[in-house]
């Protein structure tokens, strides 16, 4: 039997597979997160809270968690680097990002490597068109215009803006709480 999303165990773990910057890449994140904020307002997240999500699990009971960690153990995937060369805000979700317009062969082939572990495990997991992106801020104002310093258009592609080199991804349990989640590492891999 498969568990779905929507299926809440009590003994249940809300996850997902993430990228996890490192301090330097997270101080370029942050100036990007400034920059957007200027422009579309928002709420900032938490600096210590950036990442790229690359599949998320949503909720699995704590009991297939090993074989989730054990799935991850067994891949083998090579490095590669990611170009963030798009500020976005997404009106209908209300956030702020930073998005890739070209998903580089390796992070295509590392969600899908997970997505299909996911699928052998027999666990649900939300699958919709990969689209690698940021978030920076929530409650974005994404109707607002452009402020008169900085010129341009809201949804504007930005030059490149940040190059990611993943060299391990995480396994993180999210925990919801009233100023917002917090992340816990369950297990972190190396890239070749």
């Amino acid at each position: 039997m498969m568990l779905r999303v929507g299926d809440v165990p009590e003994d249940a773990a809300r996850v997902f597979f993430a990228l996890w910057p490192d301090a330097i890449l997270r101080a370029d994140l942050v100036r990007c997160m400034a920059r957007l904020h200027a422009r579309f307002g928002g709420r900032r997240m938490r600096p210590d809270s950036l990442h790229l999500t690359l599949v998320f699990v949503s909720r699995i009971e704590s009991r297939l968690l090993p074989h989730v960690l054990a799935m991850a153990e067994a891949l083998r995937m090579q490095g590669f680097i990611t170009g963030f060369d798009r500020e976005e805000c997404w009106r209908r979700n209300r956030i702020g990002c930073l998005g890739a317009s070209r998903v580089p062969t390796g992070l295509g082939g590392l969600v899908h490597a997970l997505e299909d572990g996911l699928r052998d495990l027999r666990i649900s997991f939300e699958h919709r068109p990969y689209r690698p992106h940021v978030t920076l801020l929530r409650n974005a104002d994404c109707t607002r215009r452009a402020s008169p310093v900085d010129g341009s258009p809201p949804n504007a592609t930005a030059p490149a803006v940040v190059a990611w080199p993943a060299r391990d991804f995480v396994l993180v349990k999210s925990s919801l709480r009233p100023d917002g989640a917090r992340y816990e590492e369950l297990g972190r891999w190396p890239l070749l």
